[in-house]
């Protein structure tokens, strides 16, 4: 390999740890129970918070598919897609299994 090939895999390596510190530092500060709700105008903007909810209220995967009456593999396929394929009824009774509350205001 060359020096600037070796230096550009290095880099892309780099880049790859750096992320996942990164993800690791979020997913523990959600562990703690730290978690900043955003400000949403749509409702399809929540579905991508719902995993990091679930997290910082301590409810693991297995625990929300008792919940929820389905199996485990169900709401990783929901995780996966970040809830975007949920319908707004399902995502409800998702908020209400993890305990959330979530205020809609509708204006013209």
């Amino acid at each position: 390999m060359t020096g600037k090939r070796a230096a550009a895999v290095r880099g892309s390596y780099e880049g790859m740890i750096r992320q996942l510190q990164d993800e690791l530092r979020e997913y523990d500060e959600l562990k703690s129970g730290e978690l900043t709700f955003p400000n949403v105008e749509r409702l399809d903007q929540i579905a991508p918070f719902v995993t990091k909810m679930r997290i910082a209220k301590g409810v693991s995967q297995t625990e929300l598919a008792r919940r929820l009456g389905v199996s485990k593999q169900v709401i990783s396929r929901y995780e996966e897609t970040e809830y975007q394929t949920v319908a707004i009824t399902r995502l409800q009774e998702i908020l209400d299994a993890i305990g959330i509350k979530a205020l809609v205001t509708l204006s013209a």
